[in-house]
């Protein structure tokens, strides 16, 4: 998958912008801090997620005094099929979201993954000693893109807790029934459960090769495994989804007396360990680095594997947290792919590539291509 272009009106610092990508595979976005550059990947993340990567509301993403923001991008298939994508978000006169496909309005869980992307933060680069929730949405982000039905029951797994919190709440001031649980113990077990197995089950296709990725970014760790952490010990559907219903029974007076359902997919977690160590407790800096980039591979991987396309790969500002042979490797791994990145210098293993400078905070000033050739190493990746 290919973006061709990038149309922006009232997002963030761009009044109104539009960007035209050409045949470049790299395209490097350079300026100081805080000119807009990783509003640019925000946007295509938006495309492909339907959602800020920054965990930003609606209303912050609208130029200030706006009432609306647009984000429309036409992108080119591996088969050199062309469509328009398209998001319109607004915060008056009343909040709405809107999905679009050659011009045609589609779900949200249609638009997710119709622009297959991994995005890169900064903030990825702590991802095992970060919150669990970050860590489960790395895996979301991902099963989202790839299946809608997944996204639809993650959802309405969301919508059941709220309901079911709000019950909570209103047994422990007095007003409702404990009775009243069950019904929603039964819905949350229902979508709860094929969350949790199918979160399983990414993390075990994940573990197939991470041992290689791992090895060949330098790291020999013989015994790296990606271990998903829950509660209950089955596997298929039927016996999983009693020993959650048990599980919600049990911690029934905790939830009361908390007004939060303590246990679900919700408060899972996974983790990576090396001959049975957290890679957190003992890893330094530099490997956990190393586990995160084996971790961005494989999510390219899987979404081409999944999906059938190359998805984007947007980098916001990684290659200053890594070192030249760090740099090199992800470039060589990313090789055939469409590559967005934005830093505040060209990084010396970036060749070939499209750079645009950005000296004002809503205006790209210009953008100029590379005279260097792009390597003619093979990229380890399809």
């Amino acid at each position: 998958m290919r973006i061709c272009s990038l149309s922006l009106q009232q997002f963030r610092s761009y009044p109104e912008h539009f960007l035209e990508f050409g045949e470049e595979n790299v395209h490097v976005f350079v300026g100081p801090n805080g000119v807009g550059k990783t509003n640019i990947l925000e946007a295509i993340s938006l495309l492909s997620l339907t959602k800020s990567c920054q965990k930003a509301e609606e209303m912050d993403i609208i130029t200030w005094g706006q009432e609306f923001y647009r984000v429309k991008a036409q992108v080119q298939s591996d088969t050199a099929e062309e469509k328009s994508l398209e998001l319109v978000s607004q915060i008056a006169p009343r909040k709405q979201k809107a999905c679009f496909i050659n011009d045609v309005k589609v779900s949200i869980s249609d638009m997710v993954g119709a622009l297959p992307s991994v995005i890169f933060l900064p903030q990825d680069l702590e991802l095992f000693t970060g919150a669990p929730a970050n860590r489960r949405s790395f895996l979301d982000q991902l099963l989202c893109q790839v299946s809608p039905e997944y996204m639809q029951t993650l959802m309405q797994y969301q919508k059941i807790l709220k309901q079911r919190n709000s019950l909570l709440r209103k047994i422990g001031d007095g007003v409702a029934r404990k009775t009243d649980l069950a019904v929603w113990d039964e819905k949350a077990a229902e979508t709860g459960t094929v969350v949790m197995l199918r979160r399983l089950e990414l993390c075990e296709v994940l573990q197939c090769t991470f041992g290689e990725e791992l090895a060949a970014l330098g790291e020999d760790w013989e015994d790296a495994q990606i271990i998903y952490e829950r509660k209950g010990d089955a596997r298929d559907f039927g016996t999983a989804k009693s020993e959650m219903m048990d599980l919600l029974s049990h911690f029934q007076e905790r939830d009361i007396i908390l007004h939060s359902t303590t246990i679900g997919p919700h408060r899972d977690d996974w983790k990576v360990v090396v001959d049975g160590r957290d890679i957190s407790t003992f890893a330094s800096r530099g490997q956990q680095r190393t586990a995160v980039l084996a971790l961005l591979f494989l999510e390219v991987s899987y979404l081409e594997l999944q999906r059938g396309e190359k998805p984007v790969i947007l980098l916001d500002d990684v290659f200053s947290e890594l070192d030249d042979h760090h740099q090199a490797s992800l470039l060589k791994s990313l090789e055939g792919h469409q590559v967005i990145i934005t830093t505040t210098h060209v990084p010396s293993e970036v060749h070939g590539a499209k750079v645009w400078e950005i000296e004002e905070r809503t205006e790209v000033l210009s953008n100029q291509s590379s005279s260097l050739p792009l390597k003619s190493t093979e990229s380890s990746k399809g």
